[in-house]
């Protein structure tokens, strides 16, 4: 008699709680979001084998308007690193990227494919007698691509991620990084 009346309640709390997961409305990314990331750059001189390092960030805005497609622009700055008796500094770049995505509960994967512009800087110190600092301005444009992770908490989104922003025979920039967002 016992078994059966347990059996009978674990049947009906298995029921109601598939009823009631029926009737939840399921959740969506659809809508505009506004965030900030905070990333590790590495930056690497192809040409003059020097490595780089430092710390980005950026603005992210975007709007889901297709549960797979969505549309975001960045604007990120950086900071200066400096190897041997060269440095380089990143002033800041903008990016506008495609997002095709897939959403699976809460968990929403994505790529990021799209333009990016990067203003830069390099300064490299030549000693002889005297010493020399040579300054060199970059404005430089590239495809730039990459792949990320996101968890919404409601309103709140939390991710992490990595981007190509940059993809040039001089010079390559890569990106990872944390980042939080709100969802509109």
């Amino acid at each position: 008699m016992k078994r059966a009346l347990w059996t009978i309640i674990g049947l009906i709390s298995i029921s109601t709680n598939l009823a009631l997961a029926e009737s939840e409305q399921k959740f969506s990314t659809l809508g505009t979001y506004f965030g900030i990331a905070q990333g590790w750059m590495e930056i690497e001189e192809n040409n003059l084998n020097n490595d780089f390092q430092l710390y980005t960030f950026d603005l992210i805005g975007g709007a889901t308007f297709h549960p797979n497609m969505g549309i975001e622009a960045r604007l990120g700055f950086g900071g200066t690193d400096t190897s041997g008796s060269k440095s380089y500094s990143l002033d800041h770049y903008f990016s506008f990227y495609f997002k095709p995505q897939y959403t699976l509960g809460r968990l929403n994967t994505y790529a990021l494919v799209g333009p990016s512009f990067v203003s830069s800087e390099t300064s490299q110190l030549y000693c002889g007698r005297t010493c020399v600092q040579s300054k060199d301005k970059y404005t430089e444009f590239s495809l730039s691509y990459g792949a990320g992770a996101i968890y919404y908490f409601d309103w709140i989104m939390v991710g992490l991620e990595y981007v190509k922003v940059l993809d040039k025979d001089r010079v390559d920039i890569d990106r990872g990084g944390l980042l939080l967002g709100f969802v509109f």
